[in-house]
């Protein structure tokens, strides 16, 4: 057997000593460093994390095998708050009943192979590119802001969109490089690093992690829209370990460049629909194919291109 044919069950199955074996196995083949290994909780559920380094980045290990993906809305029975709640969105907004709007709103239900993979436990935003303190560019702007010690973080930008910021003593706390950037950009430059964004079907796997509620902690939300909640179930790794799905403002590409997940720009919120609508644009299969295409036009404007890039296994 291929790592990449390494499935949730038989991953769990593993005794602890040879899960360690499989992880470092993986990650000398991939040239990585195991960073972490160990039993994680999230909503109830139990899991063996495997985490990597490559790079500075950080990669978790998603097992694959033969999973069901999308929602069906007819399967949702709201609370009575969460009735309440969309009752005035259908008033204010003329929204569809719930069912339907769900039904519109996530993929379809349907059961697919997927391999086990290495997947980013962030994403990454092609718009903003960190820079190391001895990047020339940073060094550049360094010797020439005139930085002196004392006053806290300060932040200097240069033309072409460089940022440095540094601390209280004077040292670089931290650079980066901000450009437009387009979503062909952003996944070519992702080749170049080896890596490949993750399709919408291992997007959702990432995110859900088998779970089959409409979100992955289950179908309760919190009486506070998601973007206002600093300590929500969605701010929490999830059972993968990941950070996915967090905020609504913040949607991520996919391999399909018309498929966006995890978020809809804020548009629910800066709306006013209504809280739970707002966490709706958080369930693990919400697709909203009319902010897909508005964000995918020539006018469109964007100021972050996120992707998840994941590691194919051998």
């Amino acid at each position: 057997m291929t790592y990449a044919e390494l499935t949730a069950a038989a991953w769990m199955d593993l005794d602890d000593d040879e899960a360690r074996r499989v992880a470092l196995a993986i990650a000398d083949a991939h040239g990585l460093r195991l960073t972490g290994l160990g039993a994680h909780e999230y909503a109830g559920r139990v899991h063996r994390t495997a985490l990597f380094d490559r790079a500075g980045l950080a990669f978790a290990l998603v097992p694959g095998g033969r999973v069901t993906l999308g929602y069906d809305g007819a399967a949702f029975t709201p609370t009575a708050a969460q009735a309440a709640d969309y009752a005035q969105t259908v008033d204010e907004y003329n929204a569809p009943d719930l069912a339907e709007y769900l039904d519109g709103y996530t993929s379809p239900v349907r059961t697919v192979e997927l391999p086990a993979s290495l997947v980013a436990v962030e994403a990454l935003d092609a718009c903003r590119i960190e820079l190391g303190p001895e990047d020339e560019r940073v060094r550049d702007l360094v010797g020439s802001s005139g930085a002196r010690p004392g006053g806290g973080i300060r932040t200097y930008t240069a033309g072409g969109g460089l940022e440095v910021r540094f601390d209280g003593s004077g040292k670089v706390a931290g650079a980066r490089l901000v450009r437009p950037t387009s979503y062909d950009e952003a996944v070519q430059a992702l080749i170049a690093l080896g890596l490949r964004p993750a399709t919408p079907d291992e997007w959702e796997y990432a995110c859900g992690a088998g779970a089959r509620t409409l979100f992955r902690w289950g179908d309760d939300t919190p009486a506070e829209n998601p973007y206002d909640l600093p300590n929500g179930p969605h701010r929490r790794p999830n059972l993968w370990g990941l950070a996915i799905g967090q905020d609504p403002y913040r949607h991520e590409w996919t391999a399909q460049r018309e498929i966006l997940c995890g978020g809809d720009g804020g548009s629910a919120i800066c709306g006013g629909a209504g809280d739970f609508f707002s966490w709706t644009t958080l369930a693990t299969a919400y697709r909203n194919a009319e902010f897909a295409e508005e964000m995918n036009t020539e006018d469109a404007y964007v100021d972050e291109v996120l992707l998840r890039p994941v590691i194919d296994l051998v």
